[in-house]
This record gives C-alpha cells, structure tokens and sequence, in this order.
C-alpha cells in the first residue's frame, strides 16, 4: 500500500541532451526512439522543422530543437535520436544530440516555471527538476506543437 502511494508522488520523464544541455519529456507521451533515418526537406517551412520521414505509412514533422533554441544546425551523430511523441492523436518527431534515460522524479522536486525565466526558449520550458546532480529542463509539447502549427 505505501508503494502504491510513493508512484502517485513521483512524475517520469525521458531524459535526453541538446548541446550538452539536460532535457526532459514526459514519459507517457513519447511513443517511440528512432536512430536517425532519411528526412525528407519541405520549402517553406521554419528552418527548424528538418522535414518529414515517414514512419510505417504515416508522415510525420522533425524539428530540431537545437536549431529553435540556439539558431544553429544539429549536427547528426551515431548516438542521435529521433524522439516521436504523440500529443492530440498527432506524432511529431524531435531529433535530440543523445537519449540519456527514464528517470523518476518526486514531485518535491520539480519547479513549474514562469513566463520571467530569461532563457530564449523559456515558452516551451513547463518545469525543471532535479536528478542526482543534474536540472533537467521538463518540456512543455504543446508549446512545440504550437511552434509547428504555425508554419503551416
């Protein structure tokens, strides 16, 4: 019973870098791990979204979070990943420098953050929590998806 009690409190996250930067996403909304595979340019999009793949059939958007928060390209590595999310029946994939791990985090010690944080990405920034001797970065996908929608 106490177990079952201690899950309630604790919130997971899939934990990954972008420029040697510590970020998370909730852990029930990533739908799959892809290595880097053939993206496909679109013009006259953001220079952000990388393109498109497609996955088993369905097309699917990459953005580059590097390139929306510091204005310059991802570098693809071996290590790289594509993480597809699904938010609102929609899946979107976001190609980070490495996938680190699943991590528990109490909620005791997430911080949800406010529109004052001085960061140039702080709009898609929901929370940041601490793990061993990391903060790591909670994004906030709808803002993402946001970002997205309006280049269409």
């Amino acid at each position: 019973m106490e177990q079952e009690s201690d899950l309630g409190d604790l919130e997971q996250f899939l934990t990954f870098t972008i420029d040697k930067e510590f970020f998370g996403i909730r852990l029930l909304l990533v739908h799959e791990i892809l290595k880097p595979v053939l993206i496909t340019r679109i013009p006259n999009v953001d220079d952000y979204i990388l393109g498109v793949i497609n996955l088993r059939g369905e097309i699917i958007p990459i953005v580059d979070l590097k390139k929306r928060f510091n204005e310059t390209d991802s570098d693809i590595y071996p290590i790289s990943r594509i993480i597809v999310v699904m938010l609102e029946e929609k899946r979107i994939g976001i190609l980070v420098d490495e996938v680190k791990q699943v991590v528990k985090v109490q909620k005791d010690f997430i911080s949800y953050t406010t529109d004052d944080l001085s960061l140039n990405y702080s709009k898609m920034v929901e929370s940041v929590s601490r793990f061993e001797d990391h903060l790591i970065l909670n994004l906030d996908l709808e803002q993402i998806v946001n970002f997205v929608s309006t280049t269409k």
